[in-house]
């Protein structure tokens, strides 16, 4: 059995116009304003796991500061987990500097999320990082 513990899936409108979607979120402007970083959708993704061989996904969104995008993006993962089920397996996804993190967080967990993660903060250092490589 081959299981991926790190994929990050889209919402539709978000992969076909995310340019949309960076004013006042700089870490997903900082990662994904060029051409090479690609975006899945569910969809794409069990093509993907398809192709390679890949039996289970642990599947999240993204630490939006928005508290709005951080519900939609864990709501899109939480519906594609169980129609997709046992394919997909749901984690979600806060940013923990945000103030509606915790209740997101739990709201996620009582929907049938598996566990949290990526919980990862963006700032300063990342951006300087991403600059130098």
């Amino acid at each position: 059995m081959r299981i991926d513990v790190h994929t990050h899936i889209f919402p539709p409108e978000i992969v076909q116009d995310r340019q949309r979607f960076f004013d006042g979120e700089p870490a997903f402007q900082l990662l994904y304003d060029f051409p090479t970083a690609r975006l899945a959708t569910a969809e794409s993704l069990l093509e993907t796991m398809s192709r390679d061989g890949v039996d289970h996904a642990v599947v999240f969104g993204f630490p939006w500061r928005r508290s709005d995008l951080m519900k939609r993006h864990n709501d899109y993962v939480l519906e594609s987990a169980a129609k997709h089920s046992p394919a997909l397996i749901p984690f979600g996804c806060v940013n923990p500097l945000e103030p509606e993190s915790p209740r997101e967080a739990e709201r996620c967990l009582e929907l049938g999320a598996r566990g949290l993660g990526e919980l990862a903060i963006y700032g300063a250092v990342t951006t300087q990082m991403a600059l130098e490589c």
